[in-house]
């Protein structure tokens, strides 16, 4: 779309704002009972609004994939532009995705309609058209067919705002809050950091689940409020509730590492599982490591010859290196944001190091020796060393080097050992994904005696008869 066409759409739109009903508004401001019943009773526009709802956590529901999946085909099988852009919108996060090319097809088939129905609608001041225009032109999916507006879907995300869209307001404070360059004008679209907190708070008053993540977000950096750990806390954790699943990672890091008072890993656990649903492979690896630090902070068994302790275990809240940073931000895919870290404690472990022709496969590992020719010292000494360069703890981060080492000992029949292979293959850190690879090694480590490994047998077996 060349810049003439953009000024004639946004002079239309703003000039129709106040002159004409329009269906977004009508949803917006309906119960949701009502939306509810015109959905089932064939309604495209409100099949495509609840799809939205329900992707949002608006009107107060939990947010459901699953829901908004249902509710996005029944609009998009008339054909209606909401429903299709709510499919895409869905395929550019897990479950369905990421999958840029479904993004692209959907949002495509929503902007290129030849009766230019999203337009039409934007032109009669729909706050939701307005909402889609902004993140089809903040849609990376989309080039080379189209390029990335930044300041265009500002202006469309003010509107949205101004219309009394929530998840429109979220997107118009974060681009106040975080863009660097946006033209100031009548919509008061310019960058304003106490504006976009402003908004914020305004729209999390109706307890949207991504006012609070992105609060809790400020709240953690000190980006437009003061620095508070436990206010970062509260939102995310209002955030969480609601389904939010960036969210959920968060809350079970701050209660695993006891970053507001003492570590509650029980809890931890319950927010990592929550997460299963959406981020499965990171949930998955967060609870194995949640429980490693659960199993660590219990009394100690009597040792046995053939299961050497690790004498440096450390403390199960915070080491001397500080926890392993918060997941990655935001869920808001369109929206530029920096990623959530400390970097004055927080490592910086979610890196992923290239693979390089010294690592081996699993078939390619020799017969194990006998644990009994072992040195239980060399061991303990040699998978600290390990487990350094995977998390980049006081050495450089080198994940083919903790690859090496990992397979060394688990040819000596460490358990905990094959467990870190099982996880570096579940989530590809320095190896390919494979997930019957990672549950092979999970289950060599269970049999080894690993109680943490026990459990990843189980969870990842769920995961793989899922599939």
């Amino acid at each position: 779309m060349n810049m003439k066409c953009k000024i004639l759409l946004f002079l239309n739109f703003t000039f129709g704002f106040c002159l004409f009903g329009n269906q977004g508004s009508t949803w917006i401001n309906s119960d949701l009972s009502d939306l509810e019943k015109n959905a089932r009773d064939g309604d495209p526009y409100a099949q495509g609004f609840l799809a939205l709802c329900h992707i949002h956590g608006d009107k107060e529901l939990n947010i459901s994939f699953d829901s908004a999946n249902y509710w996005a085909r029944m609009s998009a099988d008339s054909n209606h532009w909401l429903g299709l852009f709510a499919i895409g919108y869905l395929h550019r996060f897990p479950p369905l995705g990421p999958d840029p090319q479904k993004v692209s097809n959907y949002y495509n088939q929503v902007f290129s309609d030849p009766d230019g129905r999203l337009v039409k609608n934007a032109g009669l001041g729909d706050p939701v058209a307005s909402y889609v225009i902004g993140e089809i032109f903040t849609a990376e999916e989309l080039e080379p067919k189209l390029s990335p507006d930044i300041e265009f879907a500002a202006k469309h995300y003010a509107l949205s705002s101004r219309g009394g869209y929530a998840v429109g307001s979220v997107q118009h404070a974060l681009l106040k809050i975080h863009a660097n360059s946006i033209v100031s004008n009548s919509l008061d679209i310019g960058k304003d950091v106490e504006r976009g907190i402003e908004l914020l708070k305004q729209t999390a008053k109706f307890n949207l689940p991504s006012a609070h993540h992105f609060l809790g977000h400020s709240y953690f950096k000190g980006t437009g409020v003061e620095k508070d750990y436990q206010m970062a806390l509260i939102h995310f954790q209002a955030a969480a509730d609601r389904g939010y699943s960036t969210s959920q990672l968060i809350v079970a890091h701050f209660y695993a590492y006891g970053l507001t008072g003492p570590a509650k890993i029980d809890i931890a656990l319950r927010y990592a599982n929550l997460a299963l649903e959406q981020e499965r492979e990171k949930a998955v690896e967060k609870i194995a490591e949640y429980e490693n630090l659960l199993l660590k902070s219990q009394p100690s068994p009597p040792v046995k010859s053939v299961d050497p302790v690790d004498p440096n275990i450390p403390s199960p809240t915070v080491d001397s290196m500080g926890p392993p940073p918060l997941p990655p931000s935001p869920q808001e895919g369109s929206t530029p944001e920096v990623s959530i870290s400390d970097n004055n404690r927080l490592p910086p472990i979610y890196q992923t190091a290239p693979l390089d022709n010294s690592i081996r496969s699993n078939n390619e590992v020799t017969k194990q020796e006998s644990v009994s020719t072992v040195d239980p010292a060399l061991v303990s000494e040699k998978i600290e060393l390990a487990k350094k360069h995977y998390f980049g703890r006081g050495v450089k981060l080198d994940l083919n080097l903790a690859f090496k080492l990992f397979s060394e000992l688990s040819m000596t029949g460490n358990p905990e050992a094959a467990r870190y292979l099982g996880i570096m293959y579940l989530r590809g850190k320095g190896v390919d994904k494979n997930q019957n690879e990672a549950l092979n090694w999970f289950e060599k480590a269970a049999a080894g005696g690993d109680e943490l490994a026990k459990r990843n047998v189980k969870t990842l077996k769920m995961l793989v008869n899922k599939n």
